[in-house]
This record gives structure tokens, sequence and C-alpha cells, in this order.
């Protein structure tokens, strides 16, 4: 009935006299906010040899789907017949549109934010605070 420490896996055989040491950050990278290198091959699928094509499918479908959950949920209220009778009434490109400016919209406040926290990090790192 004695429990072991031996069978434990979450048990650490460390000696507290080894020290953890991080990684220091090279003083030559820059990495502020406006110098960030951006790549969209980073940030979004896109199949090798089939960049320009999946380009246009995003293009065309995110702003369609935005759209139309825009006006499902927003507009329509969640009513399937209120949707439909709505659907009916306006085109692709209404829809395309609304999804647009809701898509661009999200992105610029994503932008903001990110400059936000690149301006918040740059504080505390002029602060000078140094885990001793």
């Amino acid at each position: 009935m004695g429990y072991s420490t031996d069978s434990d896996p979450f048990h650490q055989n460390e000696s507290p006299s080894k020290k953890i040491r991080r990684k220091k950050k090279d003083k030559n990278e820059d990495t502020s906010f406006m110098n960030k290198n951006v790549d969209l091959v980073d940030s979004i699928l896109f199949p090798e040899g089939y960049e320009n094509i999946m380009l246009a499918v995003y293009f065309l479908t995110v702003p369609y789907i935005v759209g139309l959950l825009f006006i499902f949920f927003y507009i329509g209220k969640g009513d399937t017949d209120i949707f439909l009778s709505l659907n009916d009434q306006h085109s692709f490109f209404i829809t395309w549109a609304i999804g647009y400016e809701i898509v661009a919209a999200i992105i610029l406040l994503w932008i903001v934010k990110l400059g936000f926290s690149s301006m918040s990090s740059a504080q505390n790192k002029n602060n000078g605070f140094r885990i001793p």
C-alpha cells in the first residue's frame, strides 16, 4: 500500500541544484511590428502550385459565406423562413459585399490588436525588467 515515486510518471528525478537556462535572444534580432516579415504561405493554406487559384477561391467564397452567416443570424434572426425569403430578393454580389466588409473590418481590428500588443511588448522590453 505504500506509494512509490519510482512508478509515478509525473515525478521528475532532477536534482534541485540543476539550473534551467533560457535561450537568450540575439540583440541584433529586430522583433518590432513594422519589421516583421509577412508571408501569405505561412498564414493561409495554399497547396503548392495552386496559389493563384486558391487565392481567387478564397477571395470569392470566404466573404460570401461570412455574408450568408451575417444575413442568417443578424438580419434573419436565425429563422430559416426569414432567411430564405431574404435570399430570394438579393444577389450573390450583395451578399459577397456584406461579407467582404465584415472580413475587412475583422482584419483591420486584428492588425490594430497586433500593433498594440507589439507596442506593449516593446515597452516591457525597455523597462529593464529581468528575471534573476
